[in-house]
């Protein structure tokens, strides 16, 4: 009897899951959406550039490595490729100017990752970092005149292999100068929203949890944001609504990922609603009050929108996929990798056009 029961309780379950799979693959999907690229193999999408006309992507052709791209918002259009390294490139940025785009790659005789800066219209390459460490997560100086990124060079005497930091390079070349020099790993620099500061994630010597700290740009550290409340701080977004720090993080190692609303002013957090419902890679729009993330559903992973004005979460793709790196090109446009045709390519859902059934005749 007690076997029987299992195997009824199970089959129950699964049976509701089926439904629940059926009746996502028949929902509409309340936006329109478009598919832009045809045999890009897009890999990544990049940030929208300051002045909101272009965005970055990375794609990988078949047989090669992923590469840089650069696509007009105003008309889809996307030129070649920006860069051909022979390895790949991440973590792209743009500079303040629009001008440049750094990021970390590997050239043809690079063992580790490198930082590179590209002018957009001349395609003119310089490499800023060539050693025997792993440099990433490039970003720029508010004033463009500097990169910060993360380096396993550390700056302490006689330190172990891989103790990250950050560090601090200009545009122009010259010789890397350390940015922090602390005990413990610094990691992920990232620009202020108000530009006057530089934020870094810091990870505990004795715990290994993770805490986002606000740093001058003179490199002196002002102040410890979230304290040891995180496990794992994955991401973050400075510049939502009411002055908020957007969060991907995870309270204990254990737990799922989630993404939160932070208030510095406060030192408090606000999970977003639905807080069963694991979240990963937030996206922010350009006026802060939309965070478009991915999030498994019954038939793959989804695209979903949370409305700060609203405080309300709504599914935006139903379609059996596998979704990837939203970015918003717009208040209204939120741009995905999706598998969704098969292919794996840019797809747009335009918030400003509600999806109309067609009536029953």
């Amino acid at each position: 009897m007690v076997l029987f029961a299992i195997l009824s309780s199970a089959f129950a379950a699964a049976s509701r899951q089926t439904n629940k799979e059926e009746k996502e693959k028949k929902q509409p999907e309340p936006f329109k959406i478009q598919k832009i690229t045809q045999g890009m193999g897009l890999y990544a999408i990049g940030p929208l550039s300051p002045d909101k006309k272009s965005i970055l992507l990375i794609a990988k052709k078949p047989d090669a490595a992923p590469n840089l791209y650069v696509m007009s918002v105003g008309d889809n259009s996307i030129r070649p490729p920006l860069t051909e390294m022979k390895w790949g490139v991440a973590g792209p940025q743009w500079s303040p100017d629009n001008q440049w785009v750094a990021f970390a790659g590997f050239n043809e005789t690079a063992s580790f990752d490198e930082i590179f800066v590209i002018n957009v219209k001349t395609g003119t390459l310089r490499q800023l970092t060539k050693n025997n460490f792993s440099d990433k997560e490039p970003v720029f100086s508010p004033d463009g005149k500097h990169v910060f990124y993360t380096s396993d060079e550390s700056p302490l005497p006689d330190a172990a292999f891989g103790i990250l930091h950050v560090a601090s390079i200009p545009v122009g070349g010259g010789k890397p100068e350390f940015f922090t020099e602390d005990e413990c790993s610094t990691i992920r620099p990232t620009i202020s929203a108000d530009g006057k500061s530089v934020l870094l994630v810091k990870i505990s010597d004795l715990s290994g949890r993770h805490s986002l700290w606000q740093y001058g740009l003179d490199g002196k550290a002002l102040r410890d944001l979230t304290e040891t409340r995180y496990a794992r701080i994955r991401a973050y977004i400075p510049g939502a609504s009411r002055g908020m720090i957007v969060l991907w993080a995870q309270e204990e190692a254990e737990q799922q990922d989630n993404v939160y609303l932070f208030d510095p002013a406060v030192g408090q957090a606000h999970e977003l609603p639905q807080p069963d419902l694991p979240k990963y890679t937030p996206a922010l729009s350009p006026d802060g009050k939309l965070i478009a993330f991915i999030a498994p559903a019954g038939v793959g992973t989804q695209l979903f929108l949370y409305d700060s004005t609203t405080e309300q979460i709504k599914q935006l793709t139903f379609k059996p996929a596998k979704i990837h790196s939203p970015r918003f090109a717009s208040n209204t446009e939120i741009l995905f990798g999706s598998d969704r045709e098969k292919e794996n390519e840019l797809f747009q859902v335009d918030l400003s056009q509600p999806f109309e059934e067609k009536k029953k005749k």
